[in-house]
């Protein structure tokens, strides 16, 4: 998908960082406000570069990288920084727990996340502009499942949040208060459950191939319910897109392989991905540097079975003296610029049948559960479970969360799994990496010292406790 990008009077690169002088700022080549939302095409270029602003945050664009890998994977036991010198030690400190306020990544992502959060809610303002009843819903409810993630990953990165659900100025951004956790998730249901009853099931056109679709609003509804606890809920969604005869046609590809093959993009296990294409000027993205040599845990490696295909994936492929991917995102530079076209997967469906049958078991522990859980390891020549080896509730939770490690290691789930659990703590002390003593409050970052500084309501707005 082509990104398109345009800044309009109340767009901003942080919802909290607007400076009057930039609100004027308005480039020849881009337009305002005022001028920009006035036919059907707009609103489907406003929609794209919606997107776009994933593909900032994920992987980033060009040759600078985004900051998701470094707050959502390096902060887990899976990897660590090797490199403490390297931007000052920015990414060095949030891995080892070190960061505070004034951390340009933190501030970055928090950024990047509230400019996604505000392109849609500027879209969405216009909406009316398309006339075509289908095209209109079919919009919405991307936008929709757009902000619904961005504002999944505020609240798992921060907490409570300001809840900004239309267009406003940057003296309201000011005064705004942080809203509770309830009232962000509550806002995120209301989201995906519009977007899911707005949205095809797929899409007929192959340049239309990435857009959010039903089934992608029905994975991440289900991943709102398991964060939250909230395990019938998440069953009864998630079982939609894995029950016979559903319309999703999602299934596991025979070789894991296969699904991160830069030739295979969008294959049948693929539900959301974030799109890149090296062929295009400037929707590249760079080698991100835990994707690249990393530091893997070596109890991770070690974790795998003798015959389990998963594991050659965290091997090496050599593109240079400095730079060798790991094979799960390995592609070929472009010559002219050093990028990748690598997609980033944010849902699969081995992620959907992990997250059943981990709801599952909490509802009530059941064979059931067993037959998802071993449908991945059997697709992996790993060894598979019986009821024998998984005798109870408690050891069933605790296999499907190292299966999960083991499926999805450097997919940006791991330091989220161990939050929602509450087992990070000990991870991080039995890892065998650095072993980190971290105290609840660090679950959460901090709050940009930028936005609390330009922050005009310092009672409703405060930093998080600990920091």
């Amino acid at each position: 998908m082509k990104k398109i990008i345009f800044i309009t009077s109340i767009s901003c690169i942080a919802l909290f960082s607007c400076k009057k002088s930039f609100l004027t700022l308005v480039p020849q080549s881009q337009a305002t406000d005022v001028a920009f939302y006035k036919t059907t095409a707009d609103i489907g270029n406003a929609v794209n570069a919606s997107y776009a602003a994933l593909q900032v945050q994920y992987l980033g664009l060009g040759t600078t990288n985004g900051t998701f890998p470094t707050l959502m994977e390096a902060r887990g036991d899976n990897v660590q920084d090797l490199n403490p010198g390297a931007n000052a030690g920015t990414e060095y400190n949030i891995d080892q727990f070190l960061a505070e306020a004034d951390n340009t990544d933190i501030q970055t992502t928090w950024g990047n996340i509230y400019n996604g959060i505000s392109r849609c809610n500027n879209t969405l303002v216009h909406i009316d502009v398309v006339t075509d009843a289908n095209l209109k819903a079919q919009y919405t409810g991307e936008l929709k499942f757009l902000r619904a993630l961005n504002y999944f990953n505020i609240v798992r990165l921060w907490g409570s949040a300001p809840l900004v659900l239309a267009p406003i100025t940057a003296t309201d951004a000011a005064a705004l208060s942080r809203s509770p956790v309830p009232a962000v998730y509550g806002a995120i249901e209301a989201d995906l459950t519009q977007a899911i009853s707005s949205l095809p099931v797929s899409y007929p056109n192959a340049a239309d191939l990435g857009r959010a679709t039903q089934g992608a609003a029905k994975a991440l509804l289900g991943k709102v319910y398991l964060t939250e606890g909230k395990y019938s809920q998440a069953v009864s969604i998630l079982k939609d897109l894995i029950v016979s005869g559903n319309p999703y046609g999602y299934t596991l590809l025979p070789n894991i392989a296969s699904v991160f093959d830069v030739n295979n993009k969008m294959n049948s296990e693929i539900i959301f991905a974030v799109r890149y294409n090296k062929a295009i000027a400037n929707e590249g993205h760079p080698l991100n540097p835990y994707f690249n040599q990393p530091g893997l845990d070596p109890l991770l490696l070690s974790a795998y079975g003798s015959t389990d295909t998963r594991r050659d994936l965290l091997n090496t492929v050599t593109l240079d003296a400095n730079d060798k991917p790991v094979k799960k995102y390995y592609d070929t530079f472009d010559p002219n610029n050093k990028t990748l076209g690598n997609d980033f997967i944010v849902l699969r469906y081995a992620d959907v049948l992990l997250m059943y049958a981990e709801a599952e078991n909490e509802v009530a522990y059941s064979p059931d559960a067993f037959t998802y859980l071993n449908a991945i390891r059997s697709r992996a020549d790993a060894t598979t479970f019986t009821q024998a080896d998984l005798p109870d509730q408690a050891t069933f939770r605790t296999t499907v969360l190292q299966e999960r490690r083991l499926e999805l290691p450097l997919e940006l789930h791991r330091w989220f799994d161990l939050i929602r659990t509450n087992t990070a703590i000990s991870a991080l002390q039995n890892s065998g990496l650095n072993k980190i003593t971290i105290q609840a409050y660090q679950y959460l970052y901090p709050i940009p010292q930028t936005e609390l500084n330009l922050s005009t309501n310092k009672s409703g707005f405060t930093q998080n406790p600990g920091y």
